[in-house]
């Protein structure tokens, strides 16, 4: 651009008019069916009152985080809302979906979103901000006590009352989320996850008894401290979440120099290469969960997948044992200090005790095993 800035060549309106055009002659459909291109310009790009094509913009954070706005006269932003301005709305809920209202937690009003993604618009586009009236507060998510590991922990809390007031299998609990360093100092930063009773009133998060999943352990948690202590955990509050939010690197992504993505990386980005190394692993269908470990609502990644190992395609068995058969054996017994027969046995596929495994794959690896 002018004055030698960067800048990134987008299409014009034109332009995108002859390309879906172009791929109408593509359209394998029933014509009286569907009648236009297979490519469609989305109803968010056209007003609902006029009917005309208008400016949009959008700030994408990563590729399922975005918010698409408009901007008047005065270059003050505007998000796209339903039933306002547009037929639905235009921000995106993805990484925040698990959180609750933090004004009515029994309310499914998502409003509170539409304000932090606000937020973040006018600041990237350098205008004043509000503090939001929620940021202080615990950021909390509901789960469902549906297996006897989530409702163990409950027991002590259940003692002694009614059972109508007691948490019964599949009530709602609620579910907080540890800040950096902020794990009590006797906790297994690897298996904590605190839970407590469902409470709607946010004044009370709080001084709820908050418990240790894992361990049943009770502690207190605060907003405010700079780590945890023994008896203290370090909770994120809204606040928190959503300056994490804000900056979250695309993992997915290289900037235009080649390198990962951190939190400060602007610009047009592109797919990182990829190098596959080691043995593939197995993993079942509860991988799906694996958004909920990064998101905080799952603590340990191994809560939710199963693996499941395949012999014939481990590393022994496609990496290690051809070099080992490759490498004379003269060579080998010297270098390992086995027997001959032992080592026979080995190349012939019987697997060997631990220790001698572990001393055949070091020499393996050995940039000149062979």
């Amino acid at each position: 651009m002018k004055g030698g800035r960067e800048a990134i060549r987008a299409l014009s309106w034109e332009q995108v008019v002859e390309i879906v055009a172009l791929f109408a002659q593509l359209n394998p459909y029933d014509r009286t069916a569907v009648p236009d291109s297979i490519l469609k310009i989305e109803g968010d790009n056209f007003d609902p009152k006029t009917g005309k094509q208008r400016q949009l913009w959008c700030l994408a954070i990563s590729a399922k985080r975005y918010v698409l706005f408009l901007r008047d006269r005065n270059g003050e932003p505007e998000l796209l809302r339903k039933a306002l301005n547009n037929g639905e709305d235009g921000w995106s809920q993805h990484g925040l979906g698990h959180l609750l209202n933090p004004t009515d937690p029994t309310s499914e009003d998502r409003s509170w979103i539409a304000q932090a993604w606000l937020g973040i618009v006018r600041r990237s586009l350098g205008l004043a901000t509000e503090p939001l009236p929620f940021a202080d507060r615990v950021a909390l998510g509901q789960i469902t006590a549906s297996s006897p590991e989530v409702l163990r922990p409950l027991a002590k809390l259940n003692a002694g009352k009614p059972y109508a007031q007691q948490i019964k299998p599949f009530n709602f609990i609620l579910s907080c989320h540890i800040a950096a360093f902020g794990h009590p100092s006797d906790a297994d930063p690897e298996r904590f996850h605190l839970i407590a009773p469902y409470e709607t009133d946010p004044r009370k998060w709080l001084a709820l008894p908050w418990i240790d999943q894992y361990t049943g352990k009770q502690y207190r948690i605060s907003t405010t401290l700079a780590t945890g202590t023994r008896q203290i955990a370090r909770v994120k509050s809204y606040g928190d979440v959503l300056e994490e939010y804000e900056f979250h690197e695309e993992a997915k992504c290289s900037d235009a120099s080649g390198a990962p993505c951190d939190k400060q990386t602007v610009g047009l980005l592109q797919r990182r290469h990829v190098r596959i190394e080691g043995p593939p692993r197995f993993i079942g269908k509860e991988s799906n969960k694996l958004e909920e470990v990064e998101e905080g609502s799952v603590s340990d990644a191994g809560d939710v997948y199963t693996e499941y190992p395949d012999a014939r395609r481990d590393e022994w068995t496609t990496k290690i044992l051809p070099r080992l058969r490759a490498m004379p054996l003269p060579e080998l017994i010297e270098r390992s200090g086995l027997s001959r027969r032992a080592l026979q046995k080995v190349r012939s596929g019987r697997s060997p005790n631990p220790k001698n495994r572990a001393k055949l794959e070091r020499i393996a690896l050995e940039p000149n095993a062979l």
